[in-house]
């Protein structure tokens, strides 16, 4: 072998081994960032672990929201066992977020301090939030939505996103957003109902036909 040619072969292999340890420690360093991640949101789910096994409800809103925080611990400590990448972490950290906001409007519904603020659930902001009370007919059912709990509206939505949707927060006759999580989607007449419960509202400025596409509202310059 050449002089030239044994350089080219030694040059070629030191580069092979500067590229294995680069991904090496590239490889060490996410999964270092994926634990770390994880680490953090499994602190999201001992605090929403801690707080539901603390808050006895006492009125039926506040019963049904504990209802919907334990079903979001029940999700999170599901999906911590398999956590493997960043976007796991975020999953759990979000889901945990959601049903602590679940805990905090159980307190609101028995009249007791909320608690320390929390941050917003994902979407929260582009869904908007019940303003004021609405009352409608619908599909042949009384529907209601108002912005505080009350006896007639107990199922509460902190905000966010539903299959793609944009759903306000507020307190609610019935869970209507549940028929996105169907496995055919969103049913047909959700946009209807939409504009039926929450046209007009200040706290929403979008309609149901921004809602069927996922809109919402922009929080910076309402294009959506």
């Amino acid at each position: 072998m050449s002089g030239t040619a044994l350089f080219i072969a030694l040059f070629v292999l030191v580069a092979l081994v500067v590229a294995a340890v680069i991904a090496r420690r590239a490889r060490r360093r996410a999964e270092d960032e994926a634990a770390e991640d994880t680490a953090q949101a499994r602190r999201w789910v001992e605090r929403l672990a801690g707080q539901v096994e603390r808050v006895p409800p006492r009125s039926e809103p506040a019963r049904r929201s504990m209802e919907a925080a334990e079903d979001r611990l029940e999700r999170a400590r599901g999906m911590l066992p398999r956590a493997a990448a960043p976007a796991d972490a975020v999953r759990i950290h979000e889901t945990a977020i959601e049903g602590l906001h679940y805990v905090r409007a159980a307190h609101e519904a028995d009249g007791d301090p909320p608690g320390a603020p929390l941050p917003p659930p994902s979407g929260a902001r582009t869904a908007g939030a019940v303003d004021r009370h609405h009352t409608t007919g619908f599909d042949g059912r009384t529907l209601r939505a108002a912005p505080r709990p009350a006896a007639e509206a107990p199922y509460y939505f902190p905000g966010g996103r539903v299959r793609g949707r944009p759903v306000p927060r507020g307190w609610y006759s019935e869970p209507w957003w549940q028929a996105g999580h169907d496995s055919a989607g969103w049913p047909s007449e959700a946009a209807d109902l939409f504009d039926a419960l929450l046209a007009g509202d200040p706290g929403i400025p979008y309609d149901g036909a921004d809602f069927e596409a996922g809109y919402g509202a922009d929080p910076v310059d309402g294009a959506g």
